[in-house]
């Protein structure tokens, strides 16, 4: 999880300021896109390793999914912290695939198509700040996730 996330902040904190500042902006892009396609695959490894180990984890504490079936299993704060983090895994893989696999390429393409030297119109811009902030958003929601999974491990706080 921590090379995942921090792979993510890295990008947003390091990669995504560096490629702004490149000139032409096209370059930064490039650049940008590069990186990214390097750590989507990393990044989607990992991301099925956490699912089948959190799996895996739940099973080992006895929670297997047999107990999903269980009268009042959703109500424990177990229950609710699992369901809450199943949930936000879903929404994250959701926006993750849209994110890498839909949006990030059109944009890719979008922006080679732009002449050298010229700047991109307004509506490559929204969508340049639209990836971005679904990025950030996947960031905030793989950090809930993690927490999540602490609280599965050590108990909610309470």
């Amino acid at each position: 999880a921590i090379i995942w996330i921090g792979g993510a902040i890295f990008l947003a904190l390091v990669m995504v300021p560096v490629a702004r500042g490149m000139e032409p902006p096209a370059m930064g892009l490039i650049f940008l896109r590069k990186a990214a396609l390097r750590f989507r695959g990393i990044a989607w490894v990992l991301l099925t390793l956490l699912v089948v180990s959190g799996a895996a984890a739940l099973e080992s504490r006895g929670i297997g999914f047999d107990r999903f079936t269980e009268d009042g299993f959703w109500s424990t704060e177990i229950g609710t912290a699992l369901l809450v983090k199943i949930i936000l895994v879903g929404i994250l893989l959701v926006i993750s695939g849209y994110h890498d696999f839909i949006l990030g390429p059109r944009l890719a393409e979008a922006m080679q198509q732009i002449p050298h030297g010229e700047q991109p119109p307004a509506s490559l811009i929204g969508a340049r700040k639209r990836l971005i902030m679904l990025a950030r958003l996947n960031l905030l929601i793989a950090i809930s996730v993690a927490a999540l999974g602490l609280m599965l491990v050590r108990g909610v706080p309470g």
